[in-house]
């Protein structure tokens, strides 16, 4: 249903059909303060302490364990704060487009907390249709392609920020059910919803995932490397070289875990632009 509606609306707003099209001139203005209010947040310092939050409680263990320890984080790319405005403004603009496509919106950016014994991990949900916790994400045209078109199963099988625990804290936290994610291709401005298809299994195994990561986090258990590296292939074949799994590029933390690892252009490759691994040594 979700779905539905928003292809129809983007459909009429894109060949400028505005009959039977509601647009509130308060609905603009909103998203423009929360634009506001995210540039402000993204272009002011930040308080760069660790602290588990609902938004990183569903990442890989270890990348959390590092943050907690302290562990020298690898400096971002140039272009890592711009990414992030867009994404930003993603969502600012997608709030708005479920409004207009009367999508029943029945809730959304409240602030929400779970007790892990003494812990408390806190986080803002992004918004609420028919009474179950939605997120909106933005993504890459590869990402939207090969793993949001394949529905949440793809989701499941490889999930390196940790989307699905974010969600599931943000639901068990208002006793709410988990609705899913609306998805935007920040390149073609393709939007998918995307249904979480939890069971009543699932979602008790995320929930004690979630109680596990905390005691170890909070604890200072032993550092818990998710990853190991893999053999690399070129063209499918088998090159003798070991590098790092595609989640270990998305951790800030990839040099502290495999302080031998080098990030460099695959050496097989006569490609323009050859793709970057982390390559690591035995």
């Amino acid at each position: 249903m979700i779905q539905s509606k928003l292809d129809a609306t983007n459909d009429k707003l894109s060949n400028d059909e505005f009959d039977g099209l509601t647009i509130e001139d308060s609905w603009i203005e909103e998203a423009g303060e929360e634009f506001k209010a995210a540039l402000r947040k993204q272009l002011t310092p930040q308080d760069r302490d660790f602290r588990l939050r609902m938004s990183n409680i569903g990442k890989p263990l270890c990348q959390l364990q590092h943050g907690a320890m302290g562990s020298e984080q690898k400096r971002k790319s140039k272009n890592f704060k711009v990414q992030m405005m867009i994404g930003d403004a993603v969502e600012c603009i997608t709030n708005l487009i479920l409004k207009v496509a009367e999508v029943n919106i029945t809730g959304g950016k409240n602030l929400v907390e779970m007790e892990f014994g003494s812990v408390t991990i806190k986080g803002e949900d992004d918004i609420e249709i028919d009474h179950k916790i939605y997120d909106v994400k933005s993504c890459s045209p590869f990402a939207f392609d090969k793993k949001w078109s394949h529905g949440y199963e793809a989701l499941k099988e490889d999930d390196p920020f940790g989307y699905i625990g974010q969600l599931t804290g943000y639901a068990q936290a208002q006793d709410k059910d988990l609705g899913g994610w609306i998805v935007v291709n920040k390149s073609t401005g393709a939007m998918l919803a995307v249904e979480a298809d939890v069971s009543p299994a699932e979602k008790s195994f995320n929930l004690f995932k979630m109680k596990s990561t905390v005691d170890k986090v909070t604890s200072g258990a032993p550092l818990d490397r998710q990853f190991d590296p893999v053999p690399d292939k070129f063209n499918r074949k088998p090159t003798g070289l070991k590098r790092l799994p595609m989640s270990c590029n998305f951790c800030d933390f990839t040099q502290a875990c495999y302080p031998k690892a080098k990030f460099k252009p695959h050496p097989m490759s006569k490609a323009k632009e050859p793709p970057m691994y982390w390559f690591v040594e035995d």
